[in-house]
């Protein structure tokens, strides 16, 4: 079985992910990790399975990955979606992020078969944006609230070596059931 493990990542946080997962399942089959920030040009190698992880911009896979899964026609496919996001995969953002992570991927055929969610550090960037924002007006959907700052403080020890593990047992897991069934 031949996959693309692809990833863009803004603060490392995606990346980290990746390569934890990369250095679990490259044993299992032919598994090619890229950063598609490096890949300006068609990819000229056809896949059996796609893993693509994306951090999260506007609750949903950041504009560099949409744009990549479209360049490279990644439509009717076999794939798997992994997301970073700053706030905790139980928290409704990451949820919301995620559907509209698969909204986008069906909306092109393809064939969802597992999808995971990390909490990563919050690009410190952002946080004074949304300090201007909220400042602006006080109804800004991020206002900086002290539930929100304690999230980002928290975010700022992820992923960690306990959410790295769960990628890698998530993708294992899945590999493990796509060599067994055969399904690809």
């Amino acid at each position: 079985m031949k996959i693309l493990l692809a990833y863009s990542s803004k603060t490392k946080n995606t990346k980290k992910v990746a390569e934890a997962i990369y250095e679990q399942i490259k044993d299992q089959a032919e598994v090619d990790l890229l950063d598609i920030k490096k890949q300006r040009k068609k990819l000229e190698k056809e896949y059996d399975f796609y893993i693509l992880g994306a951090w999260t911009d506007k609750t949903n896979a950041n504009k560099n990955m949409q744009r990549f899964i479209d360049q490279q026609q990644i439509h009717n496919k076999d794939v798997a979606l992994f997301l970073t996001c700053g706030v905790p995969s139980d928290h409704y953002h990451a949820d919301d992020s995620i559907n509209n992570y698969i909204a986008f991927m069906e909306e092109r055929n393809n064939r969802i078969h597992e999808t995971f969610v990390c909490q990563g550090k919050v690009d410190p960037k952002v946080i004074i944006v949304f300090k201007i924002l909220t400042w602006r007006d006080p109804n800004f959907i991020h206002k900086m609230t002290p539930d929100l700052a304690d999230m980002v403080k928290e975010s700022r020890s992820h992923p960690d070596i306990k959410d790295l593990s769960d990628a890698q047992d998530c993708f294992d897991n899945l590999l493990n059931y796509k060599i067994t069934h055969a399904t690809v």
